[in-house]
């Protein structure tokens, strides 16, 4: 076949600028992908700890954690990025794959009620009867210099304990006096308990939340990288 015009196409070293740049291209691609699918996972895992768990303050959320991959040159299957929950809170372990609760220290478990809750389950524990000032919060004294009758001294103390605001141990169990009646000699008080002893230990439900809060930004993944590549263009 005749030709009018001839044209030799073969620069090699123009191939292999080309495909360096794509390499950099993908490669700063995928670090960014990692990077923000560990970011969104963090993201959601907060928000399903603040949905499903009774939180006090921030410290729980504030210890899911993740760590970035540093842009740089990489081998692709080297490119990753890690999220976890920090070792201060190892009790979000149990929370996730369910297990057996013991006391840290003594024999039994300090279970509070919804009394301590301000009658509320879903609330947390209110600030006096957090268990580091449970004990502030029991009445004492065995007045047995000036009452004789061991009846007669719990009596006292529930008086205590309903003008105070202060809980009565009754039963081994500390409970709030939430009415205290006296007429014509006769006594009486109502009880309702706000912390429980008599537990050695409890079993606690799985109920996950870490990694279904981590499958929606992985399922993601292509998507992301879809995105990222269009903006290194």
């Amino acid at each position: 076949m005749s030709q009018i015009a001839k044209m030799i196409i073969n620069d090699p070293e123009s191939f292999h600028l080309l495909t360096t740049d794509a390499k950099e291209r993908i490669i700063k691609a995928a670090t960014n992908t990692v990077n923000i699918q560990a970011a969104l996972a963090k993201k959601q895992n907060v928000k399903t700890m603040k949905d499903n768990f009774t939180l006090r303050n921030t410290f729980t959320t504030r210890q899911v954690q993740y760590d970035q991959m540093p842009k740089g040159r990489y081998a692709l299957h080297a490119i990753h990025s890690t999220i976890g929950v920090t070792e201060k809170a190892t009790y979000m372990e149990r929370q996730e794959k369910g297990g057996i609760h013991k006391p840290a220290t003594g024999s039994t478990l300090a279970i509070p009620t919804d009394i301590a809750r301000s009658g509320n389950r879903a609330r947390p524990v209110a600030r006096i009867y957090r268990v580091n000032k449970v004990k502030t919060q029991k009445v004492r004294g065995t007045f047995k210099k000036n009452i004789a009758s061991k009846k007669a001294r719990q009596v006292a103390r529930a008086y205590i304990a309903f003008k105070t605001g202060k809980l009565l141990s009754y039963g081994g169990n500390l409970h709030k006096v939430i009415r205290f009646k006296a007429k014509n000699g006769n006594v009486s008080f109502r009880l309702k308990q706000a912390y429980s002893f008599s537990k050695t230990q409890t079993r606690t439900p799985p109920q996950p939340f870490f990694l279904p809060s981590c499958e929606k930004p992985a399922a993601d993944g292509q998507r992301i990288f879809n995105t990222q590549m269009d903006k290194l263009k």
